[in-house]
């Protein structure tokens, strides 16, 4: 754990952003590492969207835009965050309108410099983790942009992509069969550019995938063909539908009927209990609470 703060110090000291986290400083003692860094008062953008309620494309749009301008700067200098989700999109303060967002990156505990081309490490959130990572092969800067795919999908959709049950996935055909983009019914009004925009970013060949600065050019991505009058149900009001099986992605809902937030949660907690990354650090209200996000502290 003590590792993985030592790398998110060093990954902020060397990012400066607007929609990456500040870093402020850094106290050490004989048994404890403070981290100073910026308050973040309006909590989780997810949280945001759940009460907000509804969302246009536009609006959507422009969310995405600010998160994937953070990427290419990240990747700019050679960093991959490795563990992009929605409850590391954090906001500076509660918007008075959705023109209002000041949306930020944070947790760069698993994020790695990238000194080769590749890296091996297994570690992330399932059900954001590449299928290149699943297979346990080298894996690049790419695997930020399918993250980045991800979130785009629960923005817009509401519901995770994909089953997010399985720890790997050994074979090209198993791939193949497990990372079948499919939209929901309550998706229907989603705009031909943005899911042009997510079968890019959810490409399972990571060569062909989107890079983050190919996403950021996207006509959708830039706004122009993010429509306003194409209104999005938010995830707080969507309600997956009874069927066969376990409750997962928009593919394959599950058995019984629950709101795509009750399902957020009930995969949160599951991830505190079985972390993919080993070692992983204990989640919780450092990056939530703001009185705690401003020294964060941990022993030595």
């Amino acid at each position: 754990m003590i590792e993985q703060f030592h790398t998110e110090i060093q990954a902020l000291r060397s990012l400066h952003h607007p929609n990456i986290i500040t870093l402020y400083d850094v106290y050490i003692t004989d048994e404890k590492i403070f981290i100073v860094m910026e308050l973040m008062e309006g909590g989780e953008l997810f949280d945001y969207v759940v009460q907000k309620g509804t969302l246009n494309e536009e609006e959507a749009s422009k969310i995405v835009r600010k998160v994937t301008g953070a990427l290419v700067y990240m990747h700019s200098k050679n960093i991959i965050h490795r563990d992009m989700k929605p409850e590391n999109l954090l906001l500076t303060h509660k918007p008075r309108s959705m023109h209002d967002i000041e949306v930020k990156i944070i947790d760069f505990g698993l994020s790695k410099c990238m000194e080769e081309p590749v890296a091996r490490s297994f570690l992330g959130t399932r059900g954001y983790l590449a299928p290149e990572m699943l297979q346990r092969r080298d894996y690049s800067r790419s695997v930020d942009a399918w993250a980045l795919g991800v979130i785009v999908f629960v923005l817009l959709c509401g519901c995770l992509p994909f089953d997010d049950d399985s720890v790997t996935v050994p074979s090209d055909e198993m791939v193949r069969a497990k990372f079948v983009l499919r939209f929901p019914r309550w998706a229907r009004n989603l705009s031909p550019s943005a899911k042009n925009l997510l079968s890019h970013l959810l490409d399972v060949n990571p060569v062909t995938r989107y890079s983050a600065e190919q996403a950021l050019n996207h006509p959708w991505v830039r706004g122009e063909t993010a429509p306003k009058d194409s209104l999005l149900q938010s995830p707080g009001r969507i309600k997956l539908t009874p069927g066969k099986g376990k409750v997962g992605g928009a593919g394959g809902v599950g058995g019984v009927s629950v709101s795509t937030k009750d399902h957020i949660a009930r995969v949160r907690a599951d991830r505190a209990k079985s972390p993919v990354a080993s070692g992983g650090r204990p989640r919780g209200g450092a990056h939530h609470t703001p009185k705690r996000q401003l020294v964060r502290k941990t022993s030595i």
